[in-house]
Parts: C-alpha cells; sequence; structure tokens
C-alpha cells in the first residue's frame, strides 16, 4: 500500500455527521499554507445508493471530474469555497476509485496537499492522517466500523463545538499531515 504523507482522509461513520464541514474547515485553516487540493470520493456499492446525493449534472461519462460549478449545495463546491485551489469528485467502485485516484494524482503538482472526504480510499491508500468523522450516539455504518481498526483520529461532530480537534493537526513540508 502505497503511502501519501501529503493525504489526509476525511471518513464518516455515517451521512450528515459533518464531514464536509470538518474538512471545508481543515481547508480554510491551512490553505494559507500551502495550496490545497480538494478530493471527494464515492463508492458506488448497492447498500450505500442513499448516501452519496445528486451528481446528475456532473459528466459521469469519466470516473473522476473536476468541480468547477458554485452550487452552494454542493460538497465539492463548498470545498472550492473553503479555499481549496482545485476540487474534483470521483466516483466508482472500488476498481474505479483505485484508478481514479491515480488519475487524479496526475491531475494536481506532485507532492501536492490534499484534503480528501472518503470512506473508501483509505482501503487502498496510506494517508498522512486518517479522521473520522462521527457524531454523539450516532450509528456507525458496517463499512465504516472498520476504518476504527486503523486508529483513527476520531472527531465527535457536536454541531456547536466548531472542530477544536483542528487545532491537534500539523502540516509540515517534511512530514505532511500529522498530529501535533
Amino acid at each position: 500500500m502505497e503511502t501519501f504523507k501529503n493525504l489526509i482522509i476525511v471518513a464518516g461513520s455515517g451521512r450528515h455527521v459533518g464531514k464536509t464541514e470538518f474538512a471545508c474547515r481543515l481547508i480554510s485553516a491551512f490553505c494559507a499554507q500551502a495550496d490545497i487540493y480538494g478530493l471527494k470520493v464515492s463508492a458506488i456499492r448497492p447498500d450505500e445508493g442513499i448516501y452519496h446525493g445528486d451528481h446528475s449534472a456532473l459528466d459521469m461519462h469519466a470516473d473522476l471530474v473536476e468541480e468547477t460549478r458554485s452550487d452552494p449545495a454542493k460538497d465539492t463546491s463548498r470545498m472550492l469555497r473553503a479555499g481549496a485551489s482545485k476540487v474534483f469528485y470521483l466516483q466508482g467502485d472500488d476498481e474505479q476509485i483505485q484508478t481514479g485516484f491515480q488519475t487524479f494524482l496526475t491531475r494536481i503538482p506532485a507532492g501536492s496537499v490534499i484534503v480528501c472526504e472518503s470512506s473508501s480510499l483509505w482501503q487502498f491508500v496510506q494517508p498522512g492522517l486518517l479522521i473520522l468523522v462521527t457524531v454523539p450516539d450516532g450509528e456507525i455504518k458496517p463499512r465504516a466500523r472498520k476504518i476504527i481498526e486503523h486508529d483513527p483520529l476520531v472527531v465527535v461532530s457536536d454541531g456547536a463545538s466548531g472542530f477544536p480537534e483542528i487545532k491537534m493537526i500539523r502540516l509540515s513540508s517534511a512530514a505532511g499531515w500529522c498530529l501535533a
């Protein structure tokens, strides 16, 4: 498994737990320090169809598309507004995610800092830091339970605290994403 120290993956225990908000706050907090590239990955599986929202306006003949719209409701547009240099959306099955991530890497400068919202990419690459966003007393979807085994930083999104865990995260040119 290849390691990408400049990649942080923000996964979620389910839908609407705050993972996009956390990713956007990370981008806002660190975009003055480095150009940040955003990536949202949606695994398409029969058991997860309800989790991904409507992407019918995107050209889905491609597994990977660059977000250029300013739709206030789209997670990828929110990442752009938070300060990301570019944002991409990748969807597909496991094989498409793996090949799509490699394609994504060719579309950004080598060694770029990446904030990725995904509950599946961690299975194929080793990020500098893995985050799991959950809610108090929230149900954890079965596939997200496997993330716990990889010792992520668990962030409880309560809708009020503003993610104080962001102050625990560092980005350095030598170490990439890490905990302080």
